[in-house]
């Protein structure tokens, strides 16, 4: 049976809390935001925990003397903390090192560490203003080659001799702590590097998104502004008739009908949120919507039917909700350039109103069901996108769930799903 002795399993157990130590580091440097467990107050605290444990399971090669892992929680703990944190962190070791056992060791702990407390100190605002990964490895080392430098003179001083540690030596033990504290500073700078550049890119993304928009509403409003500044200008012609006076005005109001339209999609789109909250009867909301897109679907020769269930109630804005079923209806329509049917199915499922809308359009494939609600996509030829994309968002901030399933030739159905509440 294979034996492990006590000093390696103390060590290996001083790694493994330094283990720890990193997870906890990678962790709170993978949100670029401040969060309550990267406060310098929650760093201070679980590096005193780890100076504890490894003071717990220290190796001692020789009477009043013991050597353990403290050194990388303190200098980690103080340089990404700040000063209060350094000074926290050697009260803390102080504390733990005197319920070890108030030897030599102990007086020795006093007399050296404040010193080096007080050099990382100094070292931090240096530290936290430098960019360069090794400026700061260099950083984190020159405290503890400082440390280093005054524990071996202290043990020669003593009298003690190195080579009586037998297989062990300090050399190679604090080395190994040297390579722990870059392996400390390489890794969480590494990953705060990564999480700024997802969130530069994150920021970049929505700039693309926005300069994708803007120019879909740039060019959507500017149409119907251009052409309603052309019937404005005929009107000007005393010749024109009265009815053809009447039919600039009708179709000057229609152009910009669609602008009004095409500006309310974009506002739902950057400010998704509900204003008026009410309990919605659906099936009398889906009547509403259902009175809207008639006329529109017989001028496509479209049909339009609906199918009710018992009533079910939902809570969100009124506005909203035609806004989206109205979004839906009409791309419905569209698709079926030759005439078909729309129907509207209504039911009940798991605590959840279904709302479901099928035509038998043109229909889709995968590959544009996946990019549906996404910036500047549309099936239809001059189309922007920025329906679906209203659609998908007041969903979202409404509590439901938009479900899209196609067959090329067929039709399209959307299925939508609201939590249902009691009237």
């Amino acid at each position: 049976m294979f034996i492990i002795s006590e000093d390696l399993q103390a060590f290996v157990f001083n790694l493994l809390f330094l283990l720890a130590l990193l997870l906890y580091f990678t962790y709170i440097n993978s949100n670029y935001k401040q969060t309550f467990i990267s406060s310098p107050w929650i760093i201070g605290f679980v590096c005193s925990v780890t100076i504890g444990f490894c003071l717990k399971y220290s190796i001692s090669p020789f009477p009043e003397y013991s050597v353990d892992m403290r050194l990388v929680p303190l200098v980690i703990g103080s340089l990404y903390g700040g000063r209060i944190v350094a000074l926290f962190l050697l009260a803390s070791l102080l504390f733990f090192r005197y319920l070890v056992g108030d030897d030599s060791g102990f007086f020795s702990v006093i007399a050296i560490y404040p010193f080096l407390t007080l050099c990382l100190m100094y070292l931090t605002p240096r530290f936290h203003n430098t960019s360069k990964m090794k400026e700061k490895a260099l950083i984190a080392l020159i405290p503890a080659v400082f440390l280093i430098i005054i524990i071996i003179g202290f043990i020669i001083n003593s009298g003690l001799q190195v080579n009586r540690l037998n297989s062990y030596s300090l050399i190679p033990f604090y080395i190994i702590q040297f390579m722990l504290i870059l392996c400390f500073v390489y890794f969480i700078e590494r990953k705060r590097n990564e999480t700024f550049l997802l969130d530069e890119i994150n920021k970049l993304e929505k700039l693309r998104i926005v300069s994708d928009i803007a120019a879909s509403i740039s060019h959507e409003v500017r149409n119907p502004l251009t052409v309603t500044r052309g019937f404005l200008q005929l009107l000007k012609d005393d010749q024109v008739t009265k009815d053809k006076k009447q039919m600039y005005i009708d179709l000057s109001l229609q152009e910009l009908d669609r602008a009004d339209s095409t500006i309310t999609d974009y506002l739902t789109f950057a400010k998704p949120s509900l204003n008026n909250i009410e309990i919605l009867d659906l099936n009398k909301e889906i009547n509403y919507i259902i009175d809207i897109v008639n006329p529109y679907a017989l001028l496509h020769n479209v049909e339009v039917k609906l199918e009710k269930n018992k009533d079910l109630y939902i809570v969100g804005e009124k506005q909203k909700l035609h806004q989206c079923l109205i979004n839906i209806a009409k791309n419905a329509v569209e698709a079926m350039s030759g005439g078909g049917q729309l129907s509207f199915h209504l039911e009940s499922r798991d605590e959840h109103a279904v709302v479901k809308i099928k035509d038998t359009g043109i229909g889709m494939n995968q590959e544009q069901i996946n990019r549906l609600g996404t910036p500047y996509y549309s099936t239809k030829d001059k189309g922007t996108g920025l329906g679906m994309m209203v659609v998908y968002s007041i969903v979202k901030i409404m509590g439901g769930k938009l479900n899209v399933t196609s067959v090329v030739g067929e039709g399209t159905s959307f299925t939508l799903e609201f939590p249902v509440v009691n009237r």
